[in-house]
């Protein structure tokens, strides 16, 4: 098993690849100026450029532009089979969003989210035209096997979070009060990263576990799994913010190697240094020597001057080895 961390800026992208299977988790946004610093691809050229002619699966974590913004251009450039998110609501009428007078006045946020739902919009012609199945997943799928020798355990959502989610998007859509529609509009994006799909991903004796932006919740995970999902790999949630690093995602995982997914600026305080301290606590404690990674500072460190685009993971499913490369852009 093969498992990229691809550097879309601000925003995250896996690409995950055993045999001849290919899934690919989130695509980063489709801003253009989130790729006008060094080392940064969109997840598209990135595809092309390892040489993927096809994608077998591709999984929405959540509806946020980071998050689902380069999907589309994926399903309009490849063959995929099945689509994969954690909520399939009814699209609300976006110019009434155009209506709203902070999203008028460039909120930023409410921006943001415009673009995750037109992005949304996109993915669901392009699958409707392509013929691709969309299938909703959360938490009470369980474990799945997407590929021979290949096990996915849905952590999350949970059926009650799908289902309020699914009821204020409907509620979005009938309403006809602005002010009213306005402020559910802001509450529906607060709680995505709540809705988040989190996944732990096993090929033999080798595993990752990816969040999402899932921030709260851990703890019932652990108290359900306990340790019975060890990774060698854990991509930090929520971009590594001071949010990112709750101790129960640790405890479940107990990962050798930490992976933030961050633009080389650092917005929004995502790779805080609090987050990449305790990364390097714990491995120092528990005598592992992976180490951290962050997906917009790859080519830090470096005694010549390299764009990396990506740092890849090869995953020995005979022994758990990890071996770790980078990819330039």
């Amino acid at each position: 098993m093969q498992v990229h961390f691809v550097n879309v800026g601000y925003g995250e992208a896996t690409l995950i690849t055993k045999d001849n299977f290919v899934m690919l988790i989130d695509g980063g946004t489709n801003r253009k100026e989130e790729y006008d610093n060094p080392g940064c691809i969109r997840i598209r050229d990135y595809l092309k450029k390892t040489g993927i002619s096809k994608v077998d699966l591709v999984v929405v974590t959540h509806i946020h532009d980071d998050h689902i913004g380069g999907i589309p251009e994926v399903l309009r450039n490849f063959p995929v089979s099945a689509v994969w998110i954690n909520v399939k609501p009814i699209l609300p009428c976006l110019d009434m969003i155009e209506w709203f007078q902070s999203v008028r006045e460039g909120n930023l946020s409410g921006v943001l989210f415009k673009n995750a739902l037109e992005s949304y919009k996109e993915l669901l012609e392009e699958c409707e035209t392509r013929k691709i199945p969309i299938f909703q997943r959360g938490r009470g799928d369980g474990r799945v096997s997407p590929d021979q020798g290949l096990t996915v355990e849905l952590l999350s959502p949970s059926p009650e979070h799908q289902k309020e989610t699914l009821e204020a998007f409907e509620e979005l859509r009938s309403g006809s009060d602005l002010k009213k529609a306005e402020a559910l509009y802001y509450e529906i994006d607060a709680k995505g990263n709540q809705t988040s799909l989190s996944l732990w991903i096993q090929a033999g004796k080798t595993a990752v576990l990816l969040t999402g932006d899932k921030v709260d919740g851990w703890d019932e995970i652990y108290r359900t799994y306990g340790n019975r999902l060890g990774s060698q790999i854990l991509k930090v949630t929520h971009h590594g913010q001071a949010d990112g690093m709750p101790q129960e995602m640790i405890q479940v995982s107990q990962p050798d190697i930490f992976v933030i997914c961050s633009s080389v600026d650092k917005r929004f305080n995502s790779a805080h240094p609090t987050v990449i301290d305790r990364a390097y606590a714990y491995l120092k404690e528990n005598r592992k020597v992976g180490g951290v990674f962050v997906t917009g500072c790859l080519g830090e460190g470096f005694s010549e001057v390299k764009e990396i685009c990506a740092v890849k993971f090869i995953c020995d499913e005979n022994t758990g080895e990890i071996s770790t490369y980078y990819v330039e852009s």
